[in-house]
């Protein structure tokens, strides 16, 4: 698990840039040139027998030329490029995950194709078809996603409905439901498909006459690995996580902010025989210190037992990621992660170095990451 940016204590549901800088023409067309990408240099020092350390030195481009119909409709198409610093060949697998299996049949280079439409519906109502933003996380905790996917993973593709906005008296919500495609099939195929359905959601609730705010927030990932028209007869595999819990925040004199939260998580499978137990569970509260939008720290704790994350970070598994097979009867996990994050005002980029320790409790042993990344964003209007 690396260190990226550390969210915000009560999830904000952000503009999406594209659409912020269309919605001021009001109902007239434009064409822009975007490149989106970030260069990083992330290195995990693992020591524990669950999983093993690496690191990941390079760069993800995504360039792009949208087309912006007004204030409802924008259109962007491009490409996705991977590439890792003394890489001179690419596992070629279907698609990317987490960092892939060394293979004898590799590619020079590793692009995958770039089509996003989004579609605002209503206020505060917004449908995504095929590509999605790589920084894109759906608000969901380190356990159940690793933002090192960030950097490792393709760009998931489907379909995506958000929602966000006020609920009533100093009531908010955010929520995104969506279908990640992450293999597809022909007839008699000998592979398997696979997608991933997910819904994260939050409710947050200002008290009024004071500085406290209270969240809700509700996650659940599905992941399907199936067919029907498949040559062979693997049987169909279900596995599922899910979380909920309650968070609190309190304002200090800006720009202190600090949020106290606790998860509850859950883990069920169903048909994969890969995993020795159907389910599991896991604990996971933390306490969040923001200072303004530069600095964060995170300190939290970790329980599980019997849990696999579908997309998280194989440190809170009980099934070891070295071997497959292997389980650890009970994990738990003391954990400090620390982060700047610089973004002059105005301008298309920013710079941000992180830090976590990583003490495993069971093991007696600890774990290291740091991590240095630049985003940029810069656009040109063409018409």
């Amino acid at each position: 698990m690396g260190v990226l940016p550390i969210e915000p204590i009560l999830p904000i549901k952000p503009i999406n840039p594209i659409y912020a800088q269309t919605a001021q023409t009001n109902d007239s067309a434009n064409i822009s040139l975007r490149v989106d990408g970030y260069l990083f240099f992330i290195d995990d020092e693992y020591f524990v027998r669950r999983i093993e350390g690496y690191t990941l030195p390079g760069f993800r481009l995504n360039p792009k030329v949208v087309w912006c119909n007004g204030k409802h409709l924008t259109l962007s198409g491009g490409v996705s490029w991977l590439h890792y610093w003394g890489a001179h060949s690419y596992p070629n697998t279907t698609s990317y995950g987490v960092l892939p299996n060394y293979s004898d049949t590799a590619t020079p280079m590793h692009i995958v194709p770039w089509l996003q439409a989004k579609l605002q519906l209503a206020k505060g109502l917004e449908l995504t078809l095929g590509s999605f933003d790589p920084d894109d996380n759906h608000s969901l905790p380190t356990p159940l996603r690793d933002v090192e996917r960030e950097v490792a993973a393709d760009p998931e593709c489907g379909i995506m409905l958000s929602a966000w906005g006020d609920m009533g008296k100093d009531w908010w919500g955010t929520a995104d439901w969506w279908i990640d495609w992450r293999e597809f099939i022909w007839n008699n195929s000998p592979r398997q498909e696979r997608f991933t359905m997910g819904l994260s959601g939050h409710l947050r609730y200002d008290i009024p006459s004071s500085d406290f705010s209270l969240s809700l927030p509700l996650h659940f990932l599905g992941q399907h690995v199936g067919g029907q028209v498949l040559a062979t007869t693997t049987p169909i595999q279900n596995n599922f996580n899910a979380a909920t819990g309650l968070g609190v925040q309190y304002d200090f004199t800006e720009p202190w902010a600090v949020g106290l939260h606790c998860l509850v998580m859950w883990y069920h499978q169903h048909g994969n025989t890969a995993v020795p137990f159907t389910h599991g569970w896991g604990l996971y509260p933390m306490l969040k210190v923001i200072y303004g939008k530069r600095w964060g720290i995170e300190l939290s704790y970790w329980q599980g037992e019997r849990f696999v994350p579908l997309l998280g970070s194989w440190l809170y598994s009980n099934l070891s990621s070295v071997d497959g097979t292997t389980v650890f009867d009970r994990t738990q996990m003391l954990s400090l992660n620390a982060t700047y994050n610089w973004h002059p005002q105005g301008e298309p980029f920013n710079l941000h170095i992180g830090g976590s320790a990583h003490y495993d409790i069971g093991e007696r042993q600890m774990q290291y990451a740091v991590s240095c990344a630049l985003y940029f964003h810069p656009s040109i209007r063409l018409r």
